[in-house]
């Protein structure tokens, strides 16, 4: 290449561009990330496949399940260098409800806590609530490609006569249909018995049986849940990036100053009627009109303020904004929000004064618990009026006293509760509803039985409970087991008398 210069330019600064002359440098991979090695990770996917073939192979969802998951979590961490430790306490908290009662419910917190002890463990630490919460929702979107860019190293590594690119494209094209492919397949076949019956057809004479198809569809499938969980530490960069608040949507036009003011006004008037209707029928004991009875009063109105609660709460959110400058609106929506606290404490009033007449059941006892937590939500909604916080803030606090509502009621047996309320009264409370409740509401009907000293449900009931296989234990069935083992002792011993 001829050298470059520039006529009328001073000698002293002539050969001043001397770089443009040089030949471009090959391209260089970023050495920014460390890459972590491949053996260790391949030997703990084989570990954690084997185990979770031995603990949830054949098995139902329990104890093993919380078990195996303590396992990816304790792998991780120790691939991570053993940093955030925390992550593990995470996990093991998630995973108790599962350890208590195997249910939609508890596996879906057991998931939850998967990923959030992931994260922390990845992260190295506690680095706050919304980093941590966004550093989750990062992992689970950016697992695929994570797992796609190490299935493709590892491919790198183990065929380095291949070119890199084709190595790239054909684990970037087949992974995901492959790995989806076999679960989709394991799940068919196991649903369909003509399917079975065809693969039975298909498989040679002295090949290898349906069972291990499917036992090789379940490695597969448990090998491609870890692998996430596996290439974690190689995201860590990306799980740290910071929170970006997200900007909510502009209000309808509809929403300004104006419109606020009256809505406020005419609300607090409005509300204040049915306050005041409340104190004076169910707080003051005043008698209610002819024809009119509490259960009546009660069910016609607890599921429909619950209703105005929650959308109270929405607007609340929705127009504080055109409140911050009026101190008197500001006033307005505290008073507002505040009655609509006291409406929910009467629409749990009312609800109360219906179960005492009618009985509990599912659908009252989940409305109980769902009125509390609006009526923490809508404190919350004061709070964040009275100390000027942001949306964003209300909204995380909300999702939080709702996740931590379902985790309480995780460790709750409803059908056992409601059998002790509707037995436990001076009469008997709807006995058809308690005979359809499942097993869990048996020692409080047999209890009930053995005292009165007749049958209240048809058919023969169960009279002992035993566990065929460990990996399906659960903290509530054996908690069954030992009340209806000395039930059953204490109604032999009344029924054969000693001598």
């Amino acid at each position: 290449m001829k050298t470059f210069l520039i006529r009328g330019v001073p000698n002293s600064v002539q050969m001043d561009g001397w770089w443009i002359n040089t030949p471009p440098r090959a391209h260089r991979p970023e050495t920014g990330r460390k890459e972590q090695p491949l053996l260790p990770r391949l030997i703990a996917l084989l570990a954690l496949v084997m185990a979770g073939d031995a603990l949830t192979w054949q098995a139902q969802p329990g104890l093993s399940l919380a078990l195996f998951g303590m396992l990816i979590l304790l792998a991780l961490w120790l691939l991570n260098g053993r940093r955030g430790g925390g992550g593990l306490a995470v996990g093991a908290l998630l995973s108790l409800p599962l350890v208590e009662q195997p249910q939609a419910l508890s596996q879906g917190f057991f998931a939850l806590g998967l990923v959030l002890g992931a994260s922390w463990i990845v992260l190295g630490g506690w680095h706050g609530l919304s980093r941590w919460l966004t550093a989750a929702l990062r992992f689970v979107t950016g697992a695929p490609a994570a797992v796609c860019s190490e299935v493709s190293r590892g491919a790198n590594v183990a065929f380095s006569k291949r070119p890199q690119a084709s190595l790239s494209a054909l684990s970037q094209g087949w992974l995901l249909p492959l790995g989806m492919g076999l679960v989709f397949a394991a799940l068919l076949l196991s649903a369909n018995p003509m399917m079975q019956g065809w693969l039975t057809g298909l498989l040679p004479a002295h090949g290898p049986s349906v069972e291990t198809v499917y036992r090789l569809l379940f490695w597969c499938g448990t090998a491609l849940l870890i692998l996430p969980f596996l290439v974690a530490p190689a995201m860590r960069e990306r799980l740290k990036l910071g929170y970006t608040t997200p900007a909510l949507p502009a209000a309808p036009a509809a929403f300004n100053a104006g419109s606020v003011c009256r809505s406020l006004l005419l609300f607090n008037a409005l509300f204040a009627v049915q306050t005041l209707s409340d104190i004076t029928y169910l707080w003051g004991g005043v008698a209610l009109p002819d024809g009119m009875t509490y259960a009546a009063y009660a069910h016609r109105g607890a599921y429909p303020l619950l209703a105005t609660a929650l959308l109270a709460g929405v607007f609340a959110l929705l127009t504080r904004p055109f409140t911050e400058g009026s101190r008197a609106l500001r006033l307005a929506l505290l008073a507002w929000v505040a009655q609509n606290v006291f409406l929910v404490l009467s629409s749990l009033l009312r609800l109360e004064l219906y179960v005492a007449q009618y009985g509990l059941t599912h659908l009252r006892m989940a409305a109980a618990i769902w009125m509390v937590v609006v009526a923490l939500g809508l404190a919350l909604v004061i709070y964040q009026v009275i100390r000027n916080k942001p949306a964003s803030w209300l909204l995380t606090r909300a999702a939080l006293l709702g996740l931590a509502a379902l985790y309480a009621a995780s460790f709750v047996s409803f059908s056992a509760t409601i059998a002790r309320h509707n037995l436990g009264q001076d009469r008997l409370l709807d006995p058809d509803y308690v005979c359809s409740l499942n097993e869990h509401a048996l020692p409080a009907v047999t209890a009930f039985e053995m005292r009165v000293g007749h049958a209240i449900c048809p058919g023969p009931r169960l009279t002992t409970l035993q566990f065929a296989d460990w990996r399906e234990w659960g903290f509530r069935d054996w908690r069954l087991q030992r009340s209806l083992n000395a039930l059953t002792q204490a109604e032999e011993a009344a029924t054969w008398p000693t001598y």
